[in-house]
């Protein structure tokens, strides 16, 4: 099969070298005279220089093995600073340092505007997050002019998609997730040639595949297929053909070049460098100017990244601009550089300015509805894909294009050794699809189980492995499922399993499909056919949040809301579920975060459970899913509800309240509580004599020795430590 790719940037050029390894005849094109796109290093002054700033720090294992071995890279230790109002201030900001530091006009503004914020305000811009979040002083002090400065257009009309990706704020209450892309310790840069010998090494090994001052100017297409390339050399225009197409020119080149028009913009961003006379200018790798009157929006220090970048007695800094059309730009930026005390003017030996189009997908509002447009008019082309940073109008780094090529090489190398009659007609409208496995835990009568799979196995994501864990006692169910449905896997126990270690065992065997995600669910439930790819599209967008929750309806009244995810009342102490009872109506049409996912249907990053480990398997139900996502939201990762994807849970199969469910109940509830809340004692004496009380009055007394039972077994039952991918369950 051949292969013309577009642009020689990282993501088409890890695309090209994978597919290449797979057997694929590749031809890349590239408009620019060099390879490695905006990841790109050059020699200026006697310097190594990169364009603009970068650094590689992923979640991914597999994918920093994949990258580490391409280039030898070294392991640095994070240091950075904000500049903010004429005063130099830790990174992540510290409030009380703001408050204390910007002593009087914040000390008192901050707290109280935070104290007196209005906290549900609608997620639907970046203000609105912030404001909810953080108050309005420092809001307005200091998230909201960076940003704005970004990407051009006021805080209010820009997609709150941006805060969940990048704010980071430490406080007295913020816990400070290391391990989180907002706040790395560490990370890593290759030992010789700057950042752009990650993507050299990859062109290296692809220089006759590479045609570099190839500017694209059509693609030639028949019927729902593209059959070839064509593009200008030396203004001579050429035809290549092609079997399959991989873009990664911005998504509204693409679009426009096969008759869709989009309204989506990008921002430029000018890298301005400046060789200093001094061998080092600060000890810090990056330095952000977060005021909205400095023209920078950050700046990093070459020989921070390595001492060995350039001759010893000067150094060269950049700084990342957004605002290019300002006059007299270099002379601006170097200002900015000197008045915030880096260096004198005098020192400055020369400047020089090298701009990028297309570098920055603008986040405007509702952005996500003209992406999914666009990708929806590009699907419509069975040979067609895109990916990378500027194809998936996302703010991706380096590892996670490299990660993006990966998924698209596995699922394009998958699709080309099946057979034509399994092939699916219909690819859903997503750049690439990673692999997905569905987890479904026996739970209720067998018919609503078997409803459950079926259901999940008509999924139109093509990249979907399924799996039903059982006991072994249900030998009528596994025959039914193994009849009709034979592509499903059945796990199965001896025992009869909990919820968290029937989801383990699950989890286990999809991460040995190489799953990417997990979808987990129980027997009770059923999906409609593009939940899971409505998922899979909010993963691919938001990698961070590690946890996804569909909008969760009632199987017998499908207009009312069962369960978005729960959240935990403070006082009267409870674990609240969101929007149970109501309708289904504009409040619950936006996407939100929330506290706590519930085991009904839940999608999982599998890096959540290489970071944060696996279920609890001392749970029997109740807490297990709750105890998981404040794990996880621990270890850095969010938790969003995804409205756009709907199941339906079926009210009548939940377990019947007798005393064996109250016992459980305590018994959950001691080992969650010795678990996570702190100070215990006085917890736990309010809480339980809350929930005592409660049960008491509402006609359940009778129950409440059981439930007190369950209490004193969780406590004298060892709590034990989490188990991790591969172990056992019992």
């Amino acid at each position: 099969m051949s292969v013309v790719i577009i642009g020689a940037g990282m993501s088409g050029l890890t695309t090209a070298f994978l597919l290449r390894k797979r057997g694929f005849d590749v031809q890349v094109l590239e408009a620019s005279s060099y390879a490695g796109g905006g990841a790109h290093s050059f020699e200026w002054n006697g310097h190594t220089c990169d364009w603009a700033t970068h650094r590689l720090f992923t979640h991914d294992e597999h994918t920093l093995q994949q990258l580490l071995s391409l280039v030898p890279m070294n392991k640095l230790e994070r240091k950075s600073r904000v500049y903010l109002g004429g005063k130099w201030l830790h990174d992540p900001v510290d409030v009380i340092q703001i408050c204390s530091r910007f002593f009087p006009s914040k000390t008192l503004a901050i707290p109280l505007s935070y104290a007196f914020r209005t906290k549900n305000l609608p997620e639907e811009s970046f203000r609105n997050y912030v404001y909810a979040r953080f108050g309005r002083a420092l809001s307005d002090f200091l998230l909201s002019p960076y940003t704005v400065k970004m990407f051009g257009i006021p805080a209010e009309d820009i997609s709150v998609e941006w805060a969940r990706k990048k704010v980071r704020v430490a406080g007295p209450l913020d816990v400070i997730r290391q391990g989180s892309k907002k706040k790395f310790n560490y990370f890593y840069y290759p030992r010789n040639g700057g950042y752009g010998a990650i993507p050299q090494s990859l062109y290296s090994e692809l220089r006759d595949r590479v045609t570099l001052g190839a500017e694209v100017v059509g693609i030639t297409t028949e019927g729902d297929r593209a059959t070839a390339v064509r593009y200008r050399v030396d203004g001579v225009e050429r035809e290549l053909p092609a079997d399959m197409v991989i873009s990664t020119m911005p998504l509204t080149v693409l679009g426009s070049m096969l008759g869709h028009n989009s309204p989506l913009r990008y921002r430029s961003v000018a890298a301005v460098y400046a060789l200093v006379n001094k061998p080092h200018v600060s000890p810090y790798h990056w330095i952000y100017y977060m005021d909205g009157n400095v023209v920078i929006n950050r700046l990093c220090e070459f020989k921070n990244m390595n001492p060995n970048m350039g001759p010893p007695e000067t150094s060269v800094v950049c700084a990342e601009v957004t605002d290019c059309e300002h006059p007299d730009l270099a002379e601006r930026t170097v200002g900015d550089m000197v008045r915030s005390g880096l260096f004198g003017r005098e020192e400055v030996l020369d400047t020089t300015v090298v701009s990028r189009d297309f570098s920055y997908p603008v986040y405007e509002r509702n952005y996500e509805k003209l992406v999914d447009e666009a990708q929806r008019f590009l699907g419509r082309f069975r040979n067609v894909r895109w990916v990378g940073r500027a194809a998936q109008f996302e703010h991706l780094e380096v590892d996670d294009c490299f990660s993006a090529a990966s998924h698209l090489v596995r699922e394009i190398g998958d699709r080309s050794e099946k057979p034509p009659a399994v092939l699916s007609t219909q690819r859903p409208d997503l750049p690439v699809s990673p692999r997905l496995a569905a987890i479904v835990a026996a739970r209720g009568n067998a018919e609503d189980t078997i409803e459950c799979v079926k259901s999940i196995a008509a999924s139109d994501y093509d990249q979907l492995t399924v799996a039903l864990v059982c006991n072994v006692e249900d030998v009528d169910l596994r025959h039914t499922v193994e009849e009709s449905l034979p592509s499903v896997t059945i796990l199965t126990k001896p025992e009869d399993l909990g919820i968290p270690a029937a989801f383990n065992a699950g989890i286990n065997w999809a991460m040995t499909q190489s799953a990417d995600s997990v979808f987990l669910c129980l027997g009770h439930a059923t999906v409609e056919p593009n939940t899971l790819s409505e998922l899979m599209k909010v993963a691919l967008r938001d990698p961070e949040a590690g946890i996804l929750t569909p909008k969760i309806l009632s199987s017998e009244h499908k207009d009312r809301i069962w369960s978005i995810g729960t959240r935990f009342r403070k006082f009267p102490p409870s674990i609240k579920t969101i929007g149970v009872g109501k309708p289904d109506d504009a409040r619950f049409s936006e996407s939100r975060e929330v506290e706590f996912a519930v085991s009904s249907g839940l999608l999982v990053n599998a890096a959540v459970f290489e970071k944060c480990g696996l279920f609890d398997p001392g749970y029997q139900f109740y807490y297990e899913d709750v105890d998981f996502s404040r794990r996880a939201r621990h270890d850095g990762f969010r938790i969003r509800f995804v409205p756009e994807a709907r199941m339906f849970h079926k009210e009548a199969s939940e377990p019947t309240r007798d005393r064996q469910f109250y016992y459980t109940w305590g018994e959950s509830f001691a080992r969650y509580y010795r678990r996570h809340m702190k100070p215990l004692i006085p917890r736990l004496i309010v809480d339980l004599g809350y929930l005592l009380l409660r049960e008491a009055l509402t006609g359940n007394a009778a129950h409440v020795p059981a439930l007190l039972k369950g209490v004193a077994k969780g406590f004298h039952k060892r709590v034990g430590d989490i188990p991790r991918l591969d172990a056992e369950f019992v």
